[in-house]
């Protein structure tokens, strides 16, 4: 919520659903008048004691401007012991799976956040059994 990783100014001009503005809009619709701050760790992530958490899988675009924080908060979730997988899905935008059957490296994304989930679940081992 701080707006201030890299790629807020690297992807103006790529991502085609954010722009800054429309960024400090939502973050002023949130948090105005409600005394949170920007880094408090109930309304950033980038602020939070990430550990313990469960395993996590974090795909983002590399177009879309909000592409820098995710990739923070992966790598620092992973640095706080956690099972993290990350993938940067190219020349993708915010909300990148919108494209779903459109665009094959979406498709991809979406494949490979199915099967990760369902080993995070553990129905793999259990679809082997003939059970869903």
């Amino acid at each position: 919520m701080t707006l201030t990783n890299e790629t807020i100014t690297s992807n103006a001009d790529r991502d085609k659903r954010l722009s800054r503005p429309l960024l400090e809009f939502f973050r002023s619709a949130w948090l105005d008048g409600t005394g949170v701050g920007w880094q408090d760790p109930r309304v950033s992530l980038l602020a939070a004691d990430l550990s313990g958490l469960p395993p996590i899988a974090v795909f983002y675009g590399t177009d879309e401007l909000l592409a820098g924080g995710a990739a923070e908060f992966g790598r620092r979730a992973q640095a706080a012991g956690n099972d993290v997988l990350m993938r940067a899905v190219q020349g993708g935008q915010h909300s990148f799976v919108t494209a779903a059957g459109r665009v094959p490296e979406v498709d991809e994304a979406i494949a490979e956040i199915g099967a990760w989930l369902r080993t995070a679940l553990g129905l793999v081992a259990r679809e082997g059994r003939g059970s869903a």
